[in-house]
């Protein structure tokens, strides 16, 4: 394994099939692997010819799906693949205090995920961002936190972590990057221009079982608070409890904001 991967497993990634132009980083949910969400996103519906795909349809860009390590579940009491504990799905913030080794240990390995594919167009916004689910909560903190310029941020399913704590800090606050470097004890210090400009889409299943709609309300609520200039989607009736993508809309709407911004 090598040794920029910080002891995770070596990302799947999906090549272009023409010029690559743009690359995503895209983070799987808790219990799953970047492998695996690329198989399903692969076979899912996509509006257009009957073989066409997520990835058909966007043929210049790269897709690189990291995975998270195995790590002890405090609710389920095993290991199972999450990017960070958690306590508690249905109220985020209790015993948030777990959630802070996986976040630190993952933003630390999705920087330098970042930093390689930056380095390849010498060019931050040609680089997207984003996660579904868990994935999308860590994604979260990197955007917040990391600084970047990117050319998009994509989140599906998710939540924000340490959402009130991010909450009592005044409108367009430049102190969040820094209490989150913090916080998650990061050893990089905060870039000095905003970076509230990065695209971003928020999507969430209004029926969604497994991370209440509300959350997603919030995370669209805070982002737009502090600067960003959210697109935001909500759907009913897609597969997985309304915990995935409206097919074909979601994905569409994937296709659509990728190929404007």
């Amino acid at each position: 394994m090598d040794e920029s991967t910080h002891g995770y497993p070596t990302p799947h990634i999906i090549q272009p099939t023409g010029c690559h132009t743009h690359t995503i980083i895209f983070l799987h949910g808790r219990g799953s692997s970047g492998l695996e969400l690329a198989d399903e996103l692969g076979s899912s519906k996509v509006s257009g010819p009957p073989d066409a795909n997520i990835f058909s349809q966007l043929p210049h860009v790269k897709w690189v799906f990291p995975s998270a390590k195995p790590r002890f579940s405090t609710v389920f009491k095993e290991e199972m693949t999450e990017w960070f504990d958690i306590y508690s799905l249905s109220d985020p913030s209790e015993r948030s205090e777990l959630q802070i080794e996986g976040l630190r240990e993952a933003a630390v390995y999705l920087r330098d995920l970042l930093d390689q594919e930056i380095e390849i167009f010498n060019d931050s916004k040609r680089v997207i961002l984003g996660g579904i689910s868990q994935g999308e909560a860590t994604a979260l903190m990197l955007l917040l936190a990391g600084g970047y310029k990117l050319g998009g941020f994509i989140g599906f399913s998710g939540w924000m972590p340490f959402a009130h704590r991010i909450q009592s800090e005044p409108l367009h606050s430049f102190k969040i990057p820094q209490d989150l470097i913090d916080l998650l004890c990061l050893d990089w210090k905060p870039v000095a221009c905003s970076n509230y400009d990065t695209p971003t889409l928020i999507c969430h299943g209004r029926d969604d079982a497994y991370v209440d709609f509300k959350l997603g309300l919030q995370v669209c609520g805070i982002l737009t608070s502090i600067g960003y200039k959210v697109d935001w989607r909500e759907h009913e009736g897609a597969e997985q409890e309304g915990h995935w993508f409206k097919e074909p809309e979601g994905l569409d709407e994937i296709v659509e904001f990728l190929k404007q911004k």
